[in-house]
């Protein structure tokens, strides 16, 4: 008897990163687009900009226990993280995510 067999295709979004102050510096560029699966978190996009991008970037983003390294600022589509699901806000086609080294506040 032949079993079933089930095929699961997963789409990719696209999503712009920018990044402020010393991370520019330590980038090299103050944006770039990266295409990630599906389902992507932002826990995911820093996992990639560290083997893809820059070596270390997690260890500059993330404490030791992997959570987002004081004072560091993340912010989705304008809106910090802490106040989505955190490094785990999954990311959406179109989005921006903007890095930056200190707390940063829009007027």
């Amino acid at each position: 008897m032949l079993g079933s067999v089930v095929v699961l295709i997963l789409g990719e979004v696209k999503v712009v990163v920018k990044f402020l102050q010393e991370f520019y510096s330590t980038i090299g560029r103050y944006s770039l687009e990266v295409t990630l699966a599906e389902g992507a978190t932002i826990r995911d996009l820093i996992e990639y900009i560290d083997k893809n991008v820059k070596k270390s970037f997690k260890n500059l983003v993330l404490d030791s226990k992997g959570g987002i390294r004081y004072p560091v600022e993340i912010a989705l589509n304008g809106r910090r993280i802490e106040f989505l699901e955190g490094l785990e806000t999954m990311l959406k086609n179109g989005d921006t995510i903007v890095f930056s080294p200190r707390a940063f506040f829009v007027l």
